[in-house]
């Protein structure tokens, strides 16, 4: 019995030290393989400084000639102009603007010139000008943001709510979200902007769409000013009766009870008077509100920031020349370089 147990014990003891050894072959390779990747990188970069070291004058004069040509080419090529303007769509006017820059560029890159000219009152040469229309969303605030969060979360269960983070919910935000749209438009002429602003105001009001919403606004304004003036003539109203009812009580109850009852007369008309000033202050404020709300969007859009009438030069450091020549010219030497190197090797191989 105990020399089973003994030769159990040995075979479990066999069992762990077997599995240890599998686990540390299996460590040691993984660790053989970090190195040797790490090793290969490394073999590359000095690859890299040994052929840029050996072929430091080429490269430098293959630079300097290209970042020569690149300040030649940014000199003489045709400049272009850009000017932006900052709208804020009401009424859901934001998609058909969408849809109309889309447009716009259609019209820019089959040269429709004739459309151009009629859309935005330019003549041919301004309408030939145009280079290119972009629009996106426009600057934007946390708090803007945050509000469109909360909003979009008071329209979910707690359920779905729960799974829905804000940081999730910003980077998922569409063109279609924004309030403020930045538009941008590109042209050979500096000096047409003030034309496209009138333009692009003459589109706004050529969407159905947005104006049948404004009508629908504007009809729902009136009905609730209507209402609203109505409960306040009846207030008022009511106010006259009331007090015209109350100095004829207060006339009975002095001739038949006295002073004492007259008090109470008194104290009993400033409380309905104070409830009746309550629901006109409350009447008066709801109208006020409504007003204010109807002055603030009783047009398809607002103009946040117009275009400047004098645009500027458009064109970021990918735009510039004379540091893209260089750079391209600087990899392809290297990538030539590398492949003389690999094509050295490979013969060399082959011989071997």
């Amino acid at each position: 019995m105990s020399d089973n147990l003994s030769n159990k014990n040995n075979s479990e003891e066999i069992d762990l030290l077997q599995l240890f050894g599998f686990f540390e072959s299996k460590i040691n390779g993984l660790i053989r393989l970090i190195f040797s990747g790490v090793k290969s990188v490394f073999d590359v970069f000095i690859v890299f400084l040994q052929i840029l070291q050996q072929n430091f004058i080429k490269v430098s004069i293959a630079v300097i000639v290209a970042f020569g040509v690149g300040c030649s080419y940014d000199m003489y090529k045709p400049k272009v102009y850009a000017s932006k303007m900052i709208v804020k769509p009401l009424f859901d006017s934001k998609y058909q603007l969408v849809t109309n820059i889309r447009y716009y560029n259609e019209l820019v890159s089959n040269q429709k010139i004739d459309k151009l000219s009629s859309l935005f009152n330019l003549n041919k040469e301004e309408a030939e000008s145009l280079k290119g229309f972009d629009i996106k969303d426009g600057p934007e605030s946390e708090k803007e943001k945050t509000r469109l969060f909360n909003g979009f979360m008071k329209s979910l269960d707690s359920t779905a709510a729960s799974t829905v983070s804000y940081d999730d919910f910003v980077e998922n935000i569409t063109i279609y979200d924004a309030r403020l749209y930045e538009i941008e438009v590109k042209s050979s002429i500096n000096n047409v902007f003030g034309k496209l602003s009138k333009g692009f105001k003459k589109t706004f009001t050529s969407d159905k769409y947005s104006k049948e919403n404004k009508r629908k606004k504007d009809t729902l304004f009136k009905l609730n000013k209507a209402s609203i003036e109505k409960s306040l003539r009846d207030i008022d109203s009511l106010k006259k009766v009331y007090i015209t009812e109350l100095s004829k009580t207060k006339n009975q109850t002095v001739q038949l009870f006295g002073s004492t009852a007259l008090k109470l007369a008194d104290e009993q008309k400033q409380t309905k008077e104070f409830e009746l000033l309550q629901l006109q202050i409350a009447e008066q404020k709801k109208l006020t509100t409504l007003v204010e709300d109807t002055i603030k969007e009783n047009q398809l859009f607002e103009v946040v920031s117009d275009f400047q009438l004098i645009g500027s030069v458009s064109g970021g450091l990918k735009n510039k020349m004379k540091f893209m020549f260089p750079l391209a010219v600087f990899i392809l030497v290297l990538l030539g370089l590398f492949g003389m190197r690999f094509n050295k090797f490979v013969a060399n191989y082959n011989r071997n």
